[in-house]
This record gives C-alpha cells, sequence and structure tokens, in this order.
C-alpha cells in the first residue's frame, strides 16, 4: 500500500528553466563562484554561518536545513509534523514492545557510491549511542537517543534491520526522524576535523563549496534516489544585517529571509515582487537561569521568580515583537500545552518581596546576561530589554549583556559554560518527551542544570509510558512544577515571518526548518 510520502514522491515538478542570478554584485560573486555564468537557484539570507557540516554536530536550525538536503533519516517529519516514511519504508513494533522491525528502502546510494543498506543503519545508530556513551554532540539526536535507549541493532537481511530498546518505545520511529544516516566507509576513515569539512550523504544535494562567513552552495545530484528537485542550486547567504537582508530580498539577491523581525516585516507589506508568510511556531524564548554553577542566590526558587515578576512584557511586546506575541506560560507545544498554567505578571513590587525574602533586600549583583546576535529574531535586544528591567527592581549585571558569535556561543552552550543569565531560543520538537527533556535532570540540553525530584519522578514514568491520556496528564503536572520553580524567564512562544520572492513557490514550517528540495524559480 503506497505511504504519504511515497505519493509525495510521486509528484511531478513543474519544468524550470535556468535563471541568473546575478541581481546584485555580491550575488553575482556568489554564483561566479560556483564557476557558472547562469543558474537554477535558490538563494536564503541567513544571520550566522554554518559551524560545521558534521551531521552529529550540527545544532542550529540554519545547520539542519542545510543538513536535510544532504544527510537523510529513516523517517521523517512531514509538513503536518508527521511521522512519514523515508529511508526506511515500513515498521512495525514485534511481540513484546521491546523491538521494531524496520524494512529499508532499496536502490539508494550514498553520494561516495557506499550503498545504504542494513550494515549503514547499523553502523549510524551504534555510532550516535557510543557518541551519547562518551559524551560527545549529537546533533538534532541529542535527545532522541538518550530518550530511545538503543540496546541493540540487528541485520536480518540487507534491507531489514531490528532495533532494540531498553523499554517499550511506542516513540521510536519518531526519534528516527532525528537520526541521520551516514556512509560508514566514509565516516569511520575521518578525523574530527574532515567530518566538519566533508559531508556525504543519501539526499538530493552535495555540498559544491563552502567560504566561511560567505556562503554555502549546494549542487542537485543527479543520481538521487528520489524525484530530481527543480532547482539545480541552493545558496545559503550569510547576511548578518537585516536590513541588508530585505534590501537583497527587494532587489532579488536573495529568495528568502528567514526569521525576518516582527517591525521590519510591515516593511515588506506594499513591497513589489515580495510577500511575508507567517506561521506558528514552537519555539520557545527565555533567558536562561544557571540554577546551580555557582551563583548562590539562583539557587533559590523565590530569587528567580522574582525575575520572572521584574519583565514587563507588554512593554517588550509593543516594543521588539509588533505587539503580536504573548508571554509564556506553557512550556510544552500543543497539543500538550497546559493551558491552565498562567503567566508571570508584570510586578515589580512582589519581585522586590521576593528578593527581600530571599536575604537581597538591597539588591542582587549577577555576573553577566549572554546573548548571540543575529542567531534569534532581536536576541541581542531582547536582552538588552530584559537588562534594564531588572535593574529597575535592584538586579544588576557586573559585566552587563556580553555578546558572542554563534559558533562561540554555540560552543559555550553544549559545554554548560553559560553565566548566571543566558538567552535560550529552544526549537519545538511537538512531541512531550523531546520538549520535557530540555529540563530533565541529566539531559544535554538542560542548560540551566536544574533539578526537581518530582520533574525527575514524572519524566521516569513518562520515558515508557504509552497511554496517550495519562502522557498528558504527565505534562500537565510538569508544566505546573516548571511554573513554579522558574528555572529560566517565560518570555514567548514566536510566531515565525519570512520574507520571501514571488518568484519562489514556497511556505514555512512550522519547526523553522527550511526545505527546499521541491521549490524551483518561476520561469
Amino acid at each position: 500500500m503506497p505511504t504519504k510520502y511515497d505519493r509525495l514522491l510521486q509528484l511531478r515538478f513543474p519544468s524550470v528553466g535556468p535563471k541568473c542570478l546575478a541581481a546584485g554584485l555580491l550575488l553575482a560573486v556568489v554564483v561566479a563562484g560556483t564557476g557558472c555564468t547562469q543558474q537554477d537557484a535558490i538563494v536564503v539570507a541567513n544571520g550566522t554561518d554554518v559551524s560545521t557540516l558534521d551531521p552529529f554536530s550540527m545544532f542550529s536550525r540554519t545547520e539542519l536545513s542545510l543538513a536535510d538536503h544532504v544527510v537523510q533519516t529513516l523517517t521523517f517529519l512531514d509538513r503536518d509534523m508527521d511521522v512519514v516514511p523515508l529511508l526506511a519504508t515500513e515498521w512495525e513494533r514485534l511481540d513484546g514492545d521491546l523491538t521494531w522491525e524496520i524494512r529499508l528502502r532499496e536502490g539508494v546510494s550514498f553520494h561516495n557510491g557506499e550503498p545504504f543498506d542494513a550494515r549503514a543503519v547499523k553502523f549510524s545508530l551504534e555510532t550516535v549511542v557510543q557518541r551519547n556513551e562518551d559524551g560527545k554532540t549529537l546533533g538534532p539526536a541529542t535527545v532522541a537517543v538518550p530518550s530511545a535507549e538503543i540496546t541493540q541493532v540487528d541485520i536480518i537481511d540487507d534491507h531489514t534491520v531490528h532495533i532494540s530498546t531498553a523499554g517499550p518505545k511506542a516513540l521510536l520511529p519518531f526519534y528516527l526522524t532525528q537520526i541521520y544516516m551516514v556512509a560508514p566507509d566514509h565516516y569511520a576513515a575521518a578525523t574530527d576535523e574532515d567530518r566538519a569539512e566533508h559531508i556525504v550523504g543519501t539526499g538530493p544535494y552535495v555540498v559544491e563549496n563552502r567560504i566561511r562567513d560567505s556562503h554555502v552552495t549546494l549542487l542537485r545530484h543527479d543520481a538521487y534516489w528520489g524525484p530530481q528537485p527543480p532547482s539545480e542550486r541552493i545558496v545559503l547567504r550569510v547576511i548578518p544585517e537585516v536590513s541588508t537582508q530585505i534590501a537583497e530580498l527587494e532587489t532579488g539577491g536573495v529568495h528568502i529571509v528567514p526569521g525576518l523581525p516582527f517591525d521590519q516585516a510591515s516593511l515588506l507589506n506594499n513591497a513589489p515582487g515580495v510577500r511575508v508568510e507567517s506561521i506558528e511556531g514552537g519555539r520557545r524564548v527565555m533567558i536562561g537561569i544557571s540554577t546551580s554553577r555557582g551563583n548562590e542566590a539562583l539557587k533559590d526558587k523565590r530569587v528567580r521568580q522574582a525575575l520572572n515578576h521584574a519583565i514587563d512584557f507588554d512593554a517588550i511586546n509593543e516594543g521588539l515583537l509588533g505587539g503580536l506575541a504573548e508571554r509564556m506560560s506553557h512550556v510544552f507545544n500543543p497539543p500538550f500545552a497546559n493551558t491552565s498554567v498562567r503567566p508571570y505578571e508584570f510586578d515589580p513590587v512582589r519581585a522586590k518581596e521576593l528578593l527581600a525574602d530571599a536575604g537581597y533586600a538591597n539588591g542582587l549583583e549577577l555576573n553577566s546576561l549572554d546573548t548571540p546576535v543575529g542567531q534569534w529574531i532581536q536576541d541581542y535586544e531582547l536582552a538588552q530589554a530584559i537588562a534594564a528591567q531588572l535593574a529597575d527592581v535592584g538586579v544588576t549585571l557586573r559585566d552587563g549583556v556580553r555578546t558572542f558569535e554563534w559558533g562561540n556561543y554555540r560552543a559555550r552552550l553544549l559545554r554548560h559554560d553559560l553565566p548566571d543569565l543566558f538567552m535560550q531560543a529552544s526549537g519545538g520538537e511537538f512531541e512531550l518527551l523531546t520538549e520535557a527533556a530540555d529540563l530533565a535532570p541529566e539531559s544535554p540540553s538542560n542548560f540551566y542544570e536544574w533539578k526537581n525530584a518530582e520533574y525527575e519522578a514524572l519524566w521516569q514514568e513518562l520515558q515508557h509510558e504509552l497511554d496517550a491520556e495519562r502522557r498528558k496528564e504527565i505534562g500537565d503536572a510538569m508544566q505546573e512544577i516548571i511554573r513554579e520553580e522558574a528555572p529560566w524567564i517565560f518570555l514567548y512562544i514566536q510566531r515565525d515571518l519570512y520574507g520571501v520572492s514571488d518568484d519562489v513557490d514556497w511556505q514555512p514550517r512550522m519547526d523553522e526548518l527550511v526545505h527546499l528540495w521541491d521549490t524551483g524559480i518561476a520561469p
């Protein structure tokens, strides 16, 4: 029986002729760098560069958007966030609930000619499991691997594997959407340095060239196992300044601007040849609090609650977010959001009372509030506003708001080398367990190093709970604990805006990933 994804694969893409992209001087230079004068290429403007090409070290949505064009997973989240086949065609849970049988797509090869088969699946899964045990980065599988608790991968035949887990895992097909399949011979022989510079997958594109702080060019892979994408090339340009991104969009230098700030989106409403695409996203924006790293004050939940009451979110919303955001209370995305949890109110008097109760009636000094610049929508401006509002209730920052290039900031996040306060925007996974992992005691994504016995007990129960109603109850209880304990300063759940050229027929996804293998440029 054809699957939903198999039907997608049968779509015939419209024929798109070549189009010259030398609309602007910089773009002409980028295109010339590919060795061609005319290109059928879609150009995306990103505020930050790609830090690595190792699929198990990629972290940001920009990096994962690139990766999804080159490397692939066994299963895939479609536009509706449903799990559909990709490199796997079918799966079923066997008797006993601890083993899944996965059947693989035949006739697929990696870009270097290695076959995609059961051996490649076994190598890829065992590699990420071992990396998890060694404390190494896992890329998008950071939550999936420890949650899946894979204990064994058995090759049944060239195109069938059995995956065994420590407990019943109804969500294993979902976890497999986050674990990239890599070419065994290439990946095993490469050094960490090689992996950071050369990516080999089964996807519809290969990396043609990469110039740091300038662009990455993806070239259509003619031997791809699926339908050929309509666009010969995808160019991911690094353009830090939003004003420059918008100017390039209006003059034809780029086709898509992700993460458009709210105040800038209005500038494009009447611009000819471009439009603003909007979608309710899942990214949770907050100020992370280091709850156990050093500053004794932040170990007291009264202090953390005071920080939340100090924030005049309405003023931030009107000043920076175009009045389009609401202060976050629940921390899990629908359908697991506990909407009965109320957001913190702006109450500077209560903030000062809580500080006084905790022993800081004369004020509190924290070391700094750190943020990247250009990674998340108006991250620096948000940090500045938060710092000013905290100062109004007597919470000062010795070193002020410190800014970092994204690659540096990302590295500090991953090794938990963080100050008292830090900007964080956790992307939505649209599944309870993976979003709850952001605060799980031993999770690598618990950058706040927050621990709570009641939350941990619920987390342990959630690992193996299969009943949907009980899982919702667990998630609701978790959100009540998080609201009370305040391991971060709650800000908002992001609405995503994109500037898009009318030359491309493209719609955004809820998870912020920019997928372009089914998108072409109008002839």
